[in-house]
C-alpha cells in the first residue's frame, strides 16, 4: 500500500474513533440546546399528549405522542422555552382534552439531564 493511501486510511480511522469517543451530534444535542420530554402520567388516564412549542432551531413545531405507560420518553424531538401540552384520554390525541389542559411549561435551553419531566395534574 502506498504512503498516501496509508495516511488516508489512518486519517479515516482516527476520525471514526474520535466520532465514537466524542459522539458527533447532529443539529441538536439534548441537554445543551433544548430538552427531550419525559411525560409522567401520575393520573393514569392520559393515553396521548399534544405538544406545541419551539424546537432547538427556534422553529414552532407540534406533535401528538402516544403515552401508553406511566413513564413515557418522547424521544427524537427537542424543545425549549414555552411548550404547551394537552392531555387526551385516547391514543392519537383522540377524545375530549382532559382538564385542566392545556398547560404551559417552560423548558430550559440547557441542563445536566437529557430529559425534562412533565407531570399531568
Amino acid at each position: 500500500m502506498s504512503l498516501p493511501a496509508r495516511v488516508a486510511r489512518g486519517a479515516a480511522a482516527t476520525a471514526l474513533a474520535a466520532g465514537g469517543v466524542f459522539g458527533f451530534a447532529g443539529a441538536a444535542s439534548a441537554g445543551t440546546n433544548g430538552q427531550q420530554i419525559e411525560f409522567y402520567d401520575q393520573r393514569g388516564d392520559v393515553y396521548s399528549v399534544y405538544l406545541y412549542g419551539t424546537n432547538q432551531n427556534g422553529q414552532t413545531v407540534a406533535g401528538c405522542f402516544n403515552t401508553p405507560n406511566t413513564d413515557n420518553y418522547l424521544s427524537g424531538w427537542w424543545w425549549k422555552g414555552d411548550v404547551r401540552i394537552t392531555w387526551y384520554p385516547q391514543s392519537g390525541c383522540g377524545g375530549t382534552a382532559i382538564e385542566p389542559s392545556p398547560e404551559t411549561f417552560t423548558i430550559p435551553v440547557s441542563q445536566a439531564s437529557d430529559w425534562y419531566t412533565i407531570y399531568d395534574l
